[in-house]
Formats: structure tokens, C-alpha cells, sequence
């Protein structure tokens, strides 16, 4: 007698659909343990000096601090009143348009008057035309003079 076999084929499970490739979660925290140490590193300077990583943060702050634009630092100094106690001369105070604001030490005008010296006074420190708009005066509290404030317009 025969014996007859019958083929069964074997059944295979279909393949999963393909994910998006993301990374291992190990790499991942390699890759952030890595930026955190760069970083760090570069905040509290630990590259050792002569290394491309020092050299890389020496040209960075370089870069800041000659190609950053002036008006970022408002670093203009201020002018105290008790300067020009000391200071003996012509400060110039502001600049807008056309106009300056100087403030004249008064013992530059001396006894003259003040309408007639500070014209003298702002030719030899100008150099150029100007039309003297207004003279103010700067007085401390016991009304000693401490300096003219002098607009000119150029």
C-alpha cells in the first residue's frame, strides 16, 4: 500500500512594517552626556590651552566682542558735577541733529560775562562756525556756580 504525504506549507508570520530609524536610547544618552560636557566644559574653560576646543572659544568671544555692534553697549560714561571741579576746560555733553550741548568750566570765563566769554571761548575748542543757541547756568545748592551749560548749533 501506499502511503501517500501531503505538503504542508510551512505559515510565515509577515514582516513588521518598517519604523522611522531613530536611534537606540543609549546613543541618545551618549549623544546628550556628550553636549552637556562640551558645554559645560566650554563655560568653565577646561580645555587645555593650544587644543582646537580653546582655540575655537578664544575666537568665539574675539568675534564678540569686535563684531558686535556698539549700540548693544550703551557705555557712554556719565558726567557727575563734581567732575568738573576738577576738570578745567570744555566737556562735550550731547550730540542730536545739529546741535551740541558743551558744559565750560567757569573759571574759563572768569569775571567776564558769560554771553560775552563762552563765544570766545567755544572758537578756540570748535573750529568751525557755530551759533551759540542758549547759556544755562549750573548751580550747586548753596548757588555756587559749578559749570555753563552751553547749546551750540553747528
Amino acid at each position: 500500500m501506499a502511503t501517500s504525504s501531503q505538503v504542508h506549507e510551512p505559515v510565515i508570520a509577515p514582516a513588521p512594517a518598517p519604523s522611522p530609524a531613530l536611534p537606540p536610547k543609549s546613543k541618545l544618552r551618549k549623544f546628550g552626556a556628550a553636549v552637556k560636557l562640551v558645554i559645560s566644559r566650554s563655560i568653565f574653560w577646561a580645555y587645555e590651552r593650544g587644543s582646537w576646543q580653546y582655540d575655537v572659544i578664544v575666537v568665539a568671544i574675539l568675534a564678540f566682542i569686535f563684531l558686535s555692534p556698539r549700540i548693544w553697549f550703551n557705555d557712554r560714561p556719565t558726567l557727575q558735577l563734581t567732575d568738573i571741579r576738577y576738570l578745567q576746560g570744555i566737556i562735550e555733553v550731547a550730540r542730536a541733529n545739529h546741535e551740541v550741548r558743551y558744559l565750560v568750566d567757569p573759571r574759563l570765563v572768569g569775571s567776564q560775562k558769560p554771553e560775552d566769554a563762552i563765544p570766545m571761548i567755544l572758537k578756540e575748542h570748535i573750529h568751525r562756525p557755530f551759533i551759540v543757541k542758549s547759556i544755562d547756568t549750573v548751580r550747586d545748592r548753596h548757588q555756587v556756580i559749578l559749570s555753563y551749560t552751553i547749546t551750540v548749533e553747528e
